[in-house]
């Protein structure tokens, strides 16, 4: 009795072929989850800032102000350095009897500002003390290239660009 081996007819040509597009897939695959990671990252620290944004405005439209303070004149949000890199934010609170700087925070995690800034919100209606909407671009530290920009609006809107 004679055995018989029988392959299933795929040539070397054929599966070097398969195997060929299978590493395109794949390779494919794994840059889009790559660059997926990082806009959530970035989507992520620009909702986090959009955060701060909003707590400060409201602080100035309802007059809220830390004990000591007699008087609010507005609340001041600026960006800092943090460990050589622009990825912080320091709330003060502006009074009459003298500035209250709160605590120093790293708002970036995955990015930093593209430049520093300094933004006021007046007292009683939170709207901006320069009278203009200001923007802040933030931009991914390992890929320069994406970036965000958050509109804080004159009058009330945070929004993203």
């Amino acid at each position: 009795m004679k055995r018989t081996v029988k392959f299933f007819g795929f040539t070397l040509i054929e599966l070097m072929v398969v195997m060929a597009m299978i590493s395109l897939m794949a390779g494919g695959s794994i840059a889009a989850y790559l660059r997926f990671n990082t806009n959530q990252e970035l989507d992520n620290d620009a909702r986090q800032l959009m955060t701060e944004f909003s707590k400060a405005r409201s602080s100035a439209a309802t007059l809220q102000y830390p004990s000591g303070c007699s008087g609010l004149t507005g609340v001041r949000v600026r960006s800092i350095v943090i460990g050589d890199i622009l990825n912080g934010m320091e709330t003060t609170t502006l009074c009459d009897s003298g500035n209250v700087v709160g605590q120093s925070i790293q708002i970036l995690k995955s990015s930093v500002f593209t430049l520093p800034f300094d933004i006021t919100f007046l007292p009683g209606s939170g709207y901006l003390s320069t009278g203009t909407d200001q923007s802040v671009t933030i931009k991914d530290i390992k890929n320069p290239t994406v970036t965000k920009i958050i509109t804080v609006g004159t009058y009330s809107d945070i929004y993203e660009n």
